[in-house]
């Protein structure tokens, strides 16, 4: 199993298969309030993704980098914050982790993309395209995609994409 992991407080978790790359289970990222600042919510986090496999020594768990810059420095601060926290989470565990960079699994998975390009359209396009039967919706009464699921989604097939790349590649030799 591969767990791909959108870390933004908007973020999501999708967890996929990884002989097929069928989608496990989803969801939105817990988050929880501190000091009058929404944090993500670790302890649910590892609640859900325990639930998804009981023996975690079989998975890859697939973080996205934080970007060195955002519009803001508290959307930095933000994203810093909870990397932090899930890679913290992912070490102590020792859980296979992998930190995946933002610009590296767009482009693999969404190709070159031509100015003025929408990301959040062109990823939701490729979500569809691989899993056409998968609902994206953050609830039934939602009507739009949540941004993070997708997100998160790519990034964990992003993994599965490159290590059978890796797999295939050294049964050549």
């Amino acid at each position: 199993m591969i767990i791909g992991i959108d870390n933004g407080l908007n973020g999501g978790l999708v967890a996929i298969s990884k002989q097929t790359g069928a989608v496990i289970a989803k969801t939105v990222m817990p988050t929880l309030h501190r000091c009058k600042k929404r944090e993500i919510d670790t302890y649910k986090v590892y609640q859900w993704i325990l639930g998804c496999d009981p023996f975690p020594s079989q998975f890859t768990v697939a973080i996205e980098e934080p970007l060195h810059h955002a519009k803001s420095s508290q959307a930095v601060r933000s994203m810093g914050i909870s990397f932090g926290k899930l890679l913290g989470m992912a070490e102590t565990k020792q859980w296979d982790v992998r930190c995946v960079k933002v610009h590296n699994w767009q482009k693999s998975m969404l190709g070159h993309l031509s100015p003025p390009y929408d990301t959040k359209k062109a990823a939701l396009g490729v979500a569809n395209l691989l899993a056409p039967e998968e609902c994206w919706l953050k609830s039934k009464r939602c009507s739009k995609a949540h941004d993070g699921m997708v997100d998160a989604y790519l990034i964990a097939c992003y993994i599965r994409k490159s290590e059978k790349f890796v797999k295939d590649w050294h049964k050549k030799d």
